[in-house]
């Protein structure tokens, strides 16, 4: 890929209800291995996990004690700022006793983890998703896959409106309006029919996205349904793509087995995005024409989510063809 792995901005890298008071996780994202952890206090820690005194990983066997994690090698203890406040065998602690520690928060049900390559703090602010504390709407239903892709190439697919007809099956390629709000973030318009058991029914999507990592859904049908679409890269060619589904409770069952319906058809054009995302090769020109809808528009808005180069084609290749012919954005 011509184009950096990470971008820059917050990532979901797990669940609140599956962070347990003082549980430990071992996390691998960006290339990293660090250790998710809930504090005494019940916060949200992240550190890198490899204690500094011989190496041990602090996600394997690492235990909360006094605000911090403990080492399971020697006891070493690292406070949720890195630095080493306690070697319970030992009269004074080594000077720069610390490890990396990462911005976290907790918000929507959801962990969020700020990354930026040049090491700068968070600009920006996960937004709340008013629905997930409602009790008119349903639980998270959760599902995960890990991709063997890059983010950035990924992303196209959220302006690529022709793509529903061809590779999704839809009856005709959705409309595609395309805004811009003041923080920079994108959101995309799209009205088009969706297909129950009685046939085609008027429906719209409206996706936004929150920065590089953080995408919300709404999907407006017979069941209206909010999708948190969520993708952190796990190292430089795999994305682990987190889905989180809610609807509008109902009470009726006809409408609750459509709703379930609706879920399972979403499931299935993810996986056969998936499939596309895993086998295709980017081109740094493609050959579009007017009908593609923005792809051009959204490379050049979400650069500003990467630090480093945006470069040509590794392999040296001419793009196009044996010609060297090739189209333009």
């Amino acid at each position: 890929w011509p184009f950096p792995a990470y971008p820059n901005g917050w990532f979901q890298i797990g669940y609140s209800d599956e962070l347990e008071d003082r549980g430990v996780q071992p996390l691998e994202v960006f290339g990293r291995d660090l250790v998710l952890f809930r504090d005494a206090e019940g916060t949200v820690r992240v550190l890198d996990a490899h204690c500094r005194h011989l190496g041990a990983h602090l996600g394997h066997g690492g235990t909360v004690d006094e605000g911090g994690i403990r080492c399971p090698f020697h006891g070493w203890l690292w406070n949720g700022d890195g630095v080493c406040t306690d070697i319970p065998y030992a009269a004074k602690i080594p000077k720069g006793a610390q490890i990396g520690s990462w911005s976290v928060t907790e918000r929507n049900g959801l962990l969020y983890l700020w990354h930026h390559a040049e090491g700068k703090p968070p600009d920006r602010e996960v937004p709340e998703i008013e629905e997930v504390q409602s009790a008119d709407w349903t639980a998270f239903t959760k599902l995960r896959w890990k991709v063997q892709s890059r983010m950035y190439d990924m992303g196209e697919n959220a302006v690529d409106h022709v793509h529903f007809k061809y590779l999704h099956g839809a009856s005709g390629a959705p409309t595609l309006e395309q805004r811009v709000s003041e923080d920079g973030t994108a959101s995309n318009f799209s009205e088009m029919e969706m297909t129950t058991p009685k046939g085609p029914v008027p429906g719209s999507i409206e996706s936004r996205g929150f920065g590089p990592g953080l995408g919300m859904v709404r999907v407006k049908g017979i069941v209206d349904t909010i999708i948190l679409n969520n993708s952190t890269p796990i190292d430089e060619e795999t994305v682990d793509v987190r889905f989180s589904y809610m609807q509008r409770k109902t009470e009726d069952p006809r409408t609750e087995r459509i709703g379930q319906a609706m879920l399972r058809d979403l499931k299935k054009q993810m996986e056969q995005d998936i499939v596309v995302f895993e086998h295709k090769r980017y081109w740094k020109q493609p050959l579009l024409v007017a009908e593609d809808g923005p792809i051009g528009e959204y490379r050049r808005r979400a650069r500003k989510f990467y630090s480093g180069d945006f470069s040509s084609l590794d392999d040296g290749a001419e793009e196009g063809g044996a010609d060297g012919s090739s189209g333009a954005e």
